[in-house]
């Protein structure tokens, strides 16, 4: 009992049976040179990002669940693909899993570093975390944490200038009253509808070539 308790304290919160699978999806469909990959947890997992940029013909990386030390653990398949944009989206799982935004941002640089390292030619953008609702009361870890969001959200635009890269912020696109995610635009408070992606869409069509 005690050698399962120990092997169950050591896997990391961002391994779960469903980033293995994704793990293995990506090995069994490489992403190729030169392409536009979003990266991300299950908002970038769950957007259709083929649908929206048909001619970019876009790579979906994102992984439900996923935090930014699930992504640093996986970032190298992205980068030695030399890809030609790179969109990041991360944080919240972070922020529900106590994480704090010096160690979020930390997790960011080490990111943007691979990246750079192996892939200098690539276009990097960090994108705002989203607001959330927690009138829907769905996500309990997620209460009491929008000002974390909106600190890393500061701390986020501050690392893009810092590191010569884009920051994309999303976040007001999606603010209803009082500071939370708008309602109209999801079912759960966290996550989006299909229809609110467009918004978001709408936004990235000034930096998609």
């Amino acid at each position: 009992m005690i050698a399962l308790y120990t092997q169950a304290q050591e896997r990391k919160e961002y391994d779960t049976d469903h980033y293995r699978e994704r793990i293995a999806y990506f090995e069994q469909n490489p992403i190729g040179e030169n392409k536009i990959v979003f990266l991300g947890n299950s908002l970038t997992e769950g957007g259709q990002w083929n649908k929206y940029f048909p001619e970019a013909a876009p790579v979906n990386r994102g992984i439900s669940g996923d935090n930014t030390e699930g992504m640093l653990n996986r970032i190298d398949e992205i980068a030695i693909s030399h890809p030609a944009q790179l969109f990041i989206l991360a944080g919240i799982n972070d922020i529900s899993q106590n994480v704090p935004n010096k160690q979020i941002i930390k997790h960011y640089r080490y990111i943007i570093q691979r990246v750079k390292e192996q892939s200098p030619e690539t276009a990097i953008y960090i994108q705002s975390l989203l607001p959330i609702n927690n009138d829907f009361g769905r996500y309990k870890r997620l209460i009491g944490k929008e000002k974390q969001i909106v600190k890393l959200n500061k701390e986020l635009k501050k690392l893009a200038s810092k590191e010569k890269i884009i920051f994309v912020n999303i976040n007001p696109l999606y603010m209803g009253k009082q500071g939370k995610l708008d309602a109209q635009h999801t079912n759960d408070g966290l996550h989006l509808t299909e229809t609110a992606y467009s918004i978001w869409v709408g936004e990235l069509q000034k930096y998609i070539h």
